[in-house]
C-alpha cells in the first residue's frame, strides 16, 4: 500500500516518542508536529484502520510491525542523509537535520543505500542516534579490495570509500573517486611511491596511503 509522506512524518515521529517504551499520546505528537489534537486524532484512527498502528481510546497509540517498518525506513533514510549532509557536503549538524527533512521522502531506498555505502555504512547519525538497519535486498557483491592491490594496466570499479574523516571522504568524491565509477592503475611509482590512476579522462596521483582509502571490485 502507498502510503502518503504526511503518513510517513506521522510514524516516524510516533517511533521517536515511542523510545521510553510506552504508548504515545495524541497530545505528545500534536506537540511534536505542532498540530491540532482534533487532526491527529483523526490520522491516528485512520492509520490504526490501514495497520500501521494500534490505537486506544484515551491510552495512546503504538507502532505495528508494518508501523515500524515504515518508520525505521523514513529514519534510516534521514539520519543517512543528516550524515551526508555533514560529513560530505560540510553542512552543520544544526542545518543537516532541516535539509534531511526536505529531502528523505525524495530517495529511493537504493540511492538512500548508495549514499551508506560511499560513507562506508555509518551506524549513528551525527547526533549520535542509531541508523536502522537497511530493509531492501542488496544483490550479493563480489569481494572488494584496496586499488592499491590492482596491478598496473588493471581496471576495477570503485566499490566504496572506507574512511572515517570526512575532509578525506569529501576530498576522494571531489577527485571524482565514487562507486561505481571506473578506474585503471596505470604506474605504481618505485620505492613505495604513489599510484598514477586513470579515472575516466584524467590521470591522478595518490599517495599510497590515501589511494588505500579507495575500495574496488572486479
Amino acid at each position: 500500500m502507498k502510503i502518503s509522506e504526511n503518513a510517513e512524518d506521522y510514524l516516524a515521529c510516533i517511533y521517536d516518542l515511542s523510545r521510553k517504551g510506552t504508548p504515545v499520546k495524541t497530545s505528545e505528537i500534536s506537540s511534536r508536529l505542532n498540530l491540532s489534537p482534533a487532526s491527529v486524532t483523526e490520522m491516528t484512527q485512520r492509520l490504526a484502520s490501514e495497520g500501521y498502528l494500534n490505537y486506544e481510546r484515551y491510552k495512546g497509540v503504538t507502532l505495528t510491525p508494518a508501523g515500524t517498518r515504515v518508520a525505521e525506513r523514513i529514519k534510516r533514510r534521514h539520519r543517512l542523509l543528516e550524515r551526508f549532509l555533514v560529513d560530505v557536503l560540510g553542512r552543520s549538524t544544526e542545518d543537516s537535520h532541516e535539509e534531511a527533512m526536505r529531502l528523505e521522502h525524495h530517495f529511493s531506498d537504493e540511492s538512500v543505500e548508495i549514499l551508506s555505502k560511499i560513507m562506508n555504512n555509518p551506524t549513528v547519525c551525527p547526533d549520535g542516534d542509531p541508523i536502522p538497519a537497511p530493509q531492501i535486498e542488496m544483490e550479493d557483491e563480489p569481494p572488494s579490495f584496496p586499488i592499491t592491490e590492482l596491478l598496473e594496466g588493471e581496471e576495477a570499479v570503485i566499490s566504496h570509500l572506507i574512511c572515517d574523516d570526512p575532509t578525506k571522504i569529501r576530498r576522494l568524491i571531489g577527485m571524482g573517486f565514487v562507486p561505481g565509477r571506473k578506474v585503471m592503475v596505470e604506474e605504481h611509482a618505485p620505492m613505495g611511491g604513489p599510484l598514477l590512476i586513470r579515472l575516466n579522462e584524467m590521470r591522478v596521483a595518490l599517495g599510497r596511503d590515501f589511494a588505500a582509502l579507495i575500495q574496488v571490485e572486479k
